[in-house]
């Protein structure tokens, strides 16, 4: 069970860093994205491009000027070239002159490209926007970027932080599983699922079998299991289960016996018309949590059964007493004498026998 319950938290952990790390790598191509789109349109749209761009020698006024921007800008290149891509400006300057290495046919049409390519500087992420003049005609194209190493560079620094960060999750997490784990089997005494399953049902039929009632209260007052006899016998509501006992509408004794936390052995309370032998156990006699387990049991037809066995003990005496005494002697009128003193003595105030002369003569 532990196990498993690493595993899960393992692969919780896991996928977390992976998305993490996804995250974090596209946050950082996103900002990339965003700082080279802004360089390209902030310096397309500074003042003195055009004119530069048109005049006789665009590389010598463009180039210092591209430089102080680029470093401004934090980013590895800005290129400025004409409608042809042809390059102005570079920061390696025998690039300048060279066809520009890129998309361009969008950026002549007035609109904006973010591409990846492969160019002088490597693998670049670069942005490319038009330059356009006062009537609106594209005179050339600014381009700026990264290098795409410096990009992932970035991200791999970040990657020590997120894998350690990571790391201490998953040992946290795991030491937190295996503090609950073992407080879990302390508490169920080192039963599993199974086990727990299978006991909850015995003691669930057992407790809806039996023929005695069963009422566990908790320490503030509430019922927490009633079984069906105990409903009955108590006549409880369906809902009695999370209420207080004190709401429940019971007989005042029948509640001071609910709620104590005394050892009761069959006393005997009145319900209703019923007469209960009630049993009160508390439950944190043995370190448990407070409250108390009370059984209830219908004494009622049990002592009207006792009554009937008495009646029928006395009788039974009676014709054993009446073997001994009555019948000892061959003298009829003693034996009618002893035979009415033993009838009126059990079931009279007083008895006669008459006998025939004839009885009395032989």
């Amino acid at each position: 069970m532990f196990i498993m319950q690493v595993l899960i938290v393992l692969l919780l952990v896991v996928t977390a860093v992976v998305v993490l790390l996804i995250q974090s790598r596209t946050d950082r191509f996103d900002a990339a994205r965003d700082r080279t789109l802004a360089a390209a349109e902030a310096f397309a749209h500074s003042p003195g491009l055009v004119a530069a761009m048109q005049g006789p020698d665009p590389s010598a006024v463009l180039q210092p000027l591209t430089e102080a921007a680029r470093k401004d800008a934090g980013v590895d290149f800005i290129v400025v070239t004409d409608r042809n891509g042809t390059r102005y400006t570079h920061p390696d300057p025998a690039q300048i002159g060279k066809r520009f290495i890129g998309t361009i046919e969008p950026s002549l049409h007035g609109r904006v490209t973010i591409e990846q390519v492969h160019g002088p500087l490597g693998y670049e992420y670069q942005a490319v926007v038009p330059v356009e003049d006062s009537h609106g005609a594209v005179v050339g194209i600014v381009s700026s970027g990264m290098k795409v190493a410096n990009v992932s560079s970035a991200f791999n620094r970040q990657l020590p932080v997120i894998l350690g960060a990571g790391a201490a999750a998953l040992g946290l997490a795991t030491a937190g599983t295996a503090l609950v784990g073992r407080r879990l089997m302390r508490q169920t005494h080192g039963l599993g699922p199974e086990e727990m399953t299978r006991m909850y049902e015995h003691h669930d039929a057992v407790l809806h079998a039996v023929r005695e009632g069963v009422a566990i209260v908790s320490g503030d007052g509430r019922i927490l299991l009633a079984n069906d006899e105990a409903r009955r016998l108590l006549d409880l509501p369906a809902d009695a289960e999370g209420r207080t006992v004190a709401d429940l509408g019971l007989a005042p004794r029948t509640a001071e016996l609910l709620l104590s936390d005394r050892t009761v052995t069959d006393e005997v309370i009145p319900v209703g018309d019923r007469l209960l032998a009630v049993n009160n156990r508390p439950t944190d006699s043995r370190g448990g949590p407070p409250g108390s387990v009370t059984t209830l049991r219908d004494s009622t037809e049990l002592r009207a059964l006792a009554g009937k066995a008495e009646v029928a003990r006395s009788r039974l005496r009676l014709l054993y007493e009446a073997s001994v005494a009555i019948g000892t002697t061959l003298d009829v009128r003693r034996t009618a004498e002893e035979l009415v003193r033993t009838a009126a003595h059990e079931f009279c105030d007083y008895a006669t026998a008459d006998l025939a002369e004839a009885v009395l003569h032989g």
